[in-house]
């Protein structure tokens, strides 16, 4: 079989897993928008870590109780902050200075902690998100989460803040990691019967506007998470604007359609 082959088969199982409760509520959003033009925003795609949520608190318990686990020294203070967004195998494996073999094993540590423990639920949406969330949908727009986290800890997140009404879908990752940034953007264009460049994808890491630019879509990064910075962190990538915070995300999207398509 070969890669695309076996990307493929991940991609299915995902989709499955993430789709809606109600087809008939999404089709009639998309199908009333009164965005016309071709190459409109009609779509929102949201990264969760340090987007969407504050998963701080959960990531460092179980980071810290892996590093213990598995023998390693403490890190210095702040240095967690590096593993929230990427795989966590990445941050194990750059800041512990191990094998590719040895930072999966810590991985699954992790998760086993992060989901086990409760850790995954300790964690709270950006202020003014709720706001932000029901505004775009509102004014049309379908919703997505798109995260490298594993889908049943992203699902287990959306529904512990009661906010799997606002979400039309919901990719993470499988468990092999087969499933990359690029295709979660990917399997949900294909659920919401949308081109890829009439999505926009919101992150606050270079995962995420790498992961947009390989998809097709748009990109709008943030800088209240845990990757940018600055603007110009943000601009060093290809972007429609930066957002400060999760209201500014509603401003950017509404100023992009209303500017070109309108």
């Amino acid at each position: 079989m070969t890669g695309d082959a076996q990307d493929d088969s991940w991609r299915e199982r995902s989709f499955v897993a993430s789709a809606p409760q109600d087809d008939s509520r999404m089709d009639e959003r998309i199908m009333s928008t009164n965005i016309n033009g071709s190459k409109a925003i009609k779509a929102v795609l949201w990264d969760m870590d340090g987007t969407l949520f504050n998963t701080k608190p959960g990531i460092d318990r179980a980071v810290s109780e892996t590093l213990e686990i598995k023998g390693f020294p403490a890190l210095e203070p702040g240095v967690i902050d590096n593993f929230i967004g990427p795989p966590i195998q990445y941050g194990f494996r750059d800041y512990l200075g191990i094998s590719g073999e040895e930072a999966a094993k810590c991985a699954d540590t992790f998760r086993k902690l992060y989901r086990e423990k409760g850790y995954v639920e300790l964690c709270d949406p950006y202020g003014g998100l709720r706001e932000t969330l029901f505004k775009l949908q509102d004014d049309g727009l379908v919703e997505g989460v798109c995260t490298l986290k594993k889908q049943d800890m992203a699902e287990r997140i959306v529904r512990r803040y009661g906010l799997d009404s606002v979400f039309d879908s919901i990719v993470g990752t499988d468990a092999l990691d087969n499933i990359k940034k690029h295709d979660t953007i990917r399997i949900s264009c294909e659920r919401f019967g949308i081109g890829a460049d009439q999505a926009v994808l919101i992150g606050d890491t270079c995962y995420d506007s790498e992961g947009a630019e390989k998809a097709g879509c748009l990109f709008i990064g943030v800088t209240y998470g845990f990757g940018f910075k600055t603007k110009e962190d943000v601009d060093e990538y290809p972007n429609i604007g930066t957002a400060a915070s999760p209201g500014d995300v509603y401003d950017l999207i509404n100023r992009y359609n209303t500017e070109n398509f309108l």
